[in-house]
């Protein structure tokens, strides 16, 4: 994508002046706390908004989303070199699942879902189940604990890395690296070389996948989600080479730092709201509910972003072939017209048609295993810890994570 960035856009007409809203859509204001200004967009047509130097827009009202995610001809996810999205581009030009458009995203996603149907995330309930209580009894000893990095992370690797993809333990580091250098692709200007850790990262795991695919093509088949890959590559010839190395790179990668911040935000949701906590406590089969709940008002990405292709107008505002739209998740769950009084935090609301995974063909594929860890983990650990709160109720919560991400950085939990 990079090498492609002095590509000139197509034109963009002049647009009125009272449809632009001052904002960073990626600053640590809108990570941190994007709830007042979600509560206004829900509500409003489709605005724009300066990025890199050129108009954008933005879309947040749930009907409007859900169009968005599903006209393809109009809103297209495939990258438009040139169009100012470098930020973005966190595989290095690779080809990712959630840019393309039917029927190709159908067949890609066709070759992941098998490792992460209900039935499959079924199969490993008793690991997660094992894996959680060893945990939760490891940090019960300290007193207090990180979420993120003493429990979501760790967490995480051995469940995704290890239980689910079969990794070897002295590897998987090469892709918790890479994970966490793809927020370094957005501090990079329009068209500027990646810096040197992002590559380090990407090269290194471009090449285990490399290793992946020769181990895998010399020995014996094994009937797993790689070799199915794999497979499709070199038997039924769907997949290209660079397709292969695509999927196999986001394999390993997907869910980790999703997850891991999902966590965060659900732990750092409910201890800022002791009533609801107390609630889950008195009544454990609140749980699903309640972890619905924490997923609406805690969107983890704000945004998803697509391409304009065809000049329409969406409740009286221009879009036009040329401008990057940002499709926001975050805002579409506070819209009062599905979600009555949005702002409040009810766990026993059951919100239904939640945007956070996204919509209909671009849902997302491991939705199901991440739900059973939240389940899990927030389950459990709120029936162990009668007394789990913040340990610092007053503590200013940093953002991280890529652009359109709210990664809570830590969340200090005290549970003695």
């Amino acid at each position: 994508m990079t090498a492609n960035a002095n590509i000139a856009p197509p034109e963009i007409p002049e647009l009125d002046s009272s449809l632009f809203v001052e904002v960073d859509l990626f600053g640590q204001e809108m990570k941190a706390n994007p709830i007042p200004r979600f509560l206004e967009w829900a509500k409003k047509s489709p605005f724009y908004v300066m990025v890199n130097g050129r108009p954008n827009a933005v879309i947040c009202r749930h009907d409007q989303v859900k169009w968005a995610f599903t006209d393809y001809e109009t809103i297209s996810g495939v990258p438009q070199p040139g169009w100012g999205v470098d930020m973005f581009d966190y595989f290095n030009g690779l080809p990712i699942l959630t840019e393309f458009n039917p029927p190709e995203h159908t067949a890609l996603r066709r070759l992941i879902q098998p490792g992460f149907t209900p039935r499959r995330v079924a199969q490993y309930q008793d690991v997660i189940d094992g894996m959680v209580d060893e945990m939760i009894e490891g940090v019960a000893a300290k007193g207090s604990f990180d979420m993120i990095s003493d429990f979501a992370a760790p967490f995480m690797y051995r469940l995704l890395l290890g239980g689910v993809l079969e990794l070897p333990q002295e590897h998987w580091p090469i892709f918790t690296r890479f994970n966490d250098v793809l927020e370094l692709v957005a501090t990079v200007p329009q068209g500027a070389a990646k810096p040197k850790e992002y590559m380090d990262a990407y090269n290194a795991a471009y090449e285990y996948c490399s290793n992946v695919i020769e181990q895998r093509r010399n020995s014996p088949p094994k009937d797993d989600l790689v070799g199915g890959i794999i497979d499709a590559h070199d038997v039924k010839g769907e997949l290209s080479t660079e397709d292969l190395f695509s999927i196999l790179m986001q394999l390993f990668t997907a869910g980790l730092g999703t997850v891991i911040a999902t966590l965060g935000l659900c732990s750092l949701r409910l201890c800022r709201h002791p009533d609801q906590l107390k609630l889950l406590q008195q009544d454990p089969s609140l749980i699903n509910g309640a972890i619905e709940e924490c997923l609406r008002v805690d969107s983890l990405g704000n945004y998803r972003h697509r391409f304009v292709m065809k000049d329409c107008e969406v409740d009286g505002t221009p879009l036009y072939r040329g401008m990057v739209v940002h499709i926001s998740m975050g805002a579409s769950n506070y819209d009062p017209d599905f979600y009555p009084d949005p702002e409040k935090f009810d766990i026993t609301r059951n919100p239904k048609d939640i945007s956070t995974f996204g919509h209909a063909t671009h849902f997302c594929a491991g939705n199901a295993l991440a739900r059973t860890v939240l389940r899990k983990v927030i389950g459990k650990m709120v029936a162990r810890f009668p007394r789990l709160r913040l340990m610092d109720p007053d503590a200013v919560v940093e953002y991280g994570g890529m652009p359109t991400e709210r990664f809570p950085l830590s969340v200090r939990l005290s549970v003695d």
